[in-house]
Formats: C-alpha cells, sequence, structure tokens
C-alpha cells in the first residue's frame, strides 16, 4: 500500500511541475542578421503644443506618402525586397503627439549605402512638406 501511494505522490508532483518547455524547432527562428531590420536614421519633429486631429491625420498622411515616393524611387516596384518602412513614437511631456520621433528602418543588408540614400530622400519630402502641415 505504501508503494501505492508514494507510486500516486510521484505522478502527482510530476504532474503539476508546469508545462513542458518548448523544444527550439516549435519556436521561430530568428531572421538572419543581413535581414534584421535596423533603424538606420531617426528625426524629431514638433507638431503644435495644443492637440489637432486634422493635423495629426495629416502628418500620418505625409510619412507614407514620403515613405511610398522614397520606396519607389529606391526600389521600384520591389519595396518589399529592400525592407524599408519607419516607425512613429510619441515623444512630447503632456501631449504626446506635440513632438514625436520618426526612424527610418531598412533591411541591414541595405543599410549601408542605399539605406542611407533612401533614409536621406525619405526624410527630405518630409522636411520639405512639413511646413505646410504646420501652418494649418
Amino acid at each position: 500500500m505504501k508503494k501505492l501511494f508514494f507510486a500516486a505522490g510521484c505522478a502527482a508532483i510530476v504532474g503539476c511541475a508546469g508545462p513542458a518547455a518548448k523544444s527550439p524547432a516549435a519556436s521561430p527562428a530568428p531572421p538572419p542578421p543581413r535581414r534584421q531590420a535596423v533603424i538606420n536614421e531617426t528625426r524629431r519633429y514638433a507638431l503644435g503644443k495644443v492637440p489637432d486631429q486634422d493635423r495629426e491625420r495629416a502628418f500620418q498622411e505625409l510619412l507614407d506618402s514620403a515613405q511610398a515616393q522614397a520606396a519607389k524611387k529606391h526600389a521600384g516596384d520591389k519595396p518589399m525586397e529592400i525592407g524599408f518602412s519607419y516607425s512613429l513614437t510619441p515623444k512630447g511631456a503632456v501631449y504626446s503627439f506635440s513632438e514625436v520621433e520618426v526612424s527610418c528602418l531598412i533591411q541591414a543588408s541595405y543599410a549601408a549605402g542605399p539605406g542611407n540614400e533612401l533614409c536621406a530622400d525619405f526624410f527630405r519630402v518630409i522636411d520639405s512638406r512639413l511646413k505646410k502641415i504646420a501652418a494649418q
């Protein structure tokens, strides 16, 4: 009888040990280092101290337009091959979108030469059109 209780106790302990660890094959592998996205350049923009949804929407449309324009110039019809994108991070203290940080993201293999030119064109479009948005 003692052996039966001992076996049942061991089974209970093993059963309550928690979920089994995932095998390495079950989790997705990270992309190869040259295919990972890297931040190529970051800039901050002041959008105004007072919340304005129209200005925020116009700025978002400006970012999308600048991304499309720069991608078309540097990648033609295959922008996904260079892995070009951007990130937008609010940085304002009281009104979070009073100041934003825009980062140009590019695939690591393109980051040095073509990535620098692409990000420069991306920010050039933003800089040239931002005054119109700020004046609204």
